[in-house]
């Protein structure tokens, strides 16, 4: 017998995972505070840019200083190896891209909550793409997370929301949008992305960080020029590519190894309820009765989505 046999990894929740979960929702939560404030000093594309090639370099920093003290080698993908990520990073930055730039015009709590429905948009997208089948409570889930987005979206007035209505609806359905670039970003690269995850992590925040530098250059011309460099400004874009992103990846990979990938997927259903709260006491965002029965109904669908069944346990 061998070792791995002999001692395999125990995935319960104990003070350190736990700690970690917390510490994971309540990052991704608060990343939509930030993203809201960072908009009005930054460019939006253009911060997205900037928050993905941090992280990227965080990242690389980090894993030549394991290389260094530990002699470990990463392993780079071959010539093939890097289409896989490079799509993924063009998927995840047309995603960000969307909601840096619905952000401008919808709050920051709205925002969460709509893109929280990306589990939902990953079930017709495994039925039709990966020919999954799928179960009764699969369809009620979907059902739940439409009567969720629905009634979130309903909300288009008070403080978090700019310009005009047209602009509001364009920016819901912008978010939405990226959330189903999310869905189908995830199931490609289920299907497609081999290799180490780190590396993986590596170069998708590069790449997709390049690709919106360009999006930029193409959309926000004059961009650079209408960075407002103060405190706050510098503090947004910092948290969110240090904490947001790459303190979030490290956390979320070591979930996954001591905690399990399905009760990790639980951050799904945390994570929109704290970005909500945050807008609500730090931004005076709105919290109005649609929004708090859009949330629920979307937290019932993804539990629904998420939950292990008997087989799974």
């Amino acid at each position: 017998m061998t070792t791995r046999q002999q001692a395999p990894v125990a995935r319960k929740l104990n003070l350190t995972t736990g700690t970690a979960f917390a510490a994971l929702c309540l990052i991704w939560g608060s990343t939509y505070l930030f993203i809201k404030i960072g908009v009005d000093y930054w460019p939006p594309v253009l911060l997205a840019a900037a928050r993905n090639l941090i992280a990227c370099l965080a990242v690389v920093m980090v894993l030549a200083a394991v290389a260094v003290m530990w002699k470990r080698s990463w392993p780079l993908p071959g010539a093939r190896g890097w289409l896989p990520p490079v799509v993924f990073a063009v998927l995840q930055g047309t995603a960000f891209a969307l909601i840096f730039w619905g952000e401008q015009y919808i709050s920051s709590g709205q925002t969460a909550v709509l893109i929280a429905a990306n589990p939902i948009m990953t079930l017709p997208l495994t039925r039709f793409w990966l020919k999954e089948p799928l179960q009764r409570r699969h369809y009620l889930a979907v059902a739940l997370g439409v009567v969720g987005v629905v009634l979130v979206a309903g909300t288009r007035e008070g403080a978090g929301f700019e310009g005009s209505s047209g602009l509001r609806l364009a920016a819901q359905l912008g978010v939405l949008l990226a959330a189903f670039c999310y869905a189908f970003s995830l199931l490609y690269s289920r299907k497609y992305m081999k290799g180490d995850k780190y590396i993986n992590t590596a170069i998708h925040l590069g790449a997709s960080g390049l690709y919106m530098l360009l999006l930029s250059m193409l959309l926000e011309p004059s961009g650079g020029a209408r960075v407002e460099v103060t405190a706050m400004s510098v503090v947004a874009l910092l948290y969110l590519a240090l904490i947001g992103s790459a303190l979030a990846y490290w956390l979320l990979f070591y979930l996954i190894e001591n905690l399990g990938p399905v009760e990790v997927s639980y951050n799904t259903l945390v994570s929109p309820v704290v970005a909500v709260l945050l807008g609500v006491i730090v931004l005076n965002e709105p919290l109005t009765l649609t929004i708090v029965l859009g949330t629920v109904a979307l937290a019932a669908g993804i539990w629904y989505v998420v939950r292990p069944q008997p087989e799974e346990k």
